[in-house]
């Protein structure tokens, strides 16, 4: 669902080097049967943007904001306005037109296309406050986890 988009996202960002091509995900709030729901839209403009913009890399389309995939998170699972990215505007906005940010876009690939496979799983997301303690990310660096 919506709720793991952004770490799919991100990963295959970091798995297709070299694209070529628009990827972009998607999804809705609301399910597709509801007659309010976000889905069909959502949906239609990414299939648009995919087809019309030239964007080498793989983006999150919702509530009229296309992402860079590797810069989006799930901000709020109660409202249209899910994503965010909150160190990096945009690639473009849907309004009464489509206003894309062409200096945020990465250039063309100059490599041959490559699909990496090997993932590594052993990873960790943090979250830094004011006063965390560095000292304990040091300590489980340093002598590991059970897990």
């Amino acid at each position: 669902g919506t709720d793991t988009m952004a770490y799919s996202a991100s990963a295959l960002s970091f798995m297709l080097e070299n694209l070529g091509k628009t990827v972009i995900f998607t999804g809705a709030q609301i399910p597709f049967s509801e007659s309010y729901s976000d889905a069909k839209r959502n949906l239609l403009v990414s299939i648009s943007m995919a087809c019309a913009l030239d964007i080498s890399e793989v983006c999150i389309f919702f509530d009229d904001k296309l992402f860079r995939a590797n810069r989006s998170r799930k901000a709020d699972s109660g409202s249209f306005d899910a994503f965010s990215s909150p160190n990096f505007p945009p690639l473009a906005t849907l309004g009464l037109t489509m206003q894309v940010n062409n200096a945020l876009l990465l250039p063309p690939p100059k490599g041959r296309f490559r699909i990496h496979t090997k993932m590594d799983t052993r990873m960790v997301v943090l979250k830094l406050v004011p006063c965390f303690d560095m000292s304990a990310l040091l300590r489980l660096t340093l002598d590991g986890a059970d897990t």
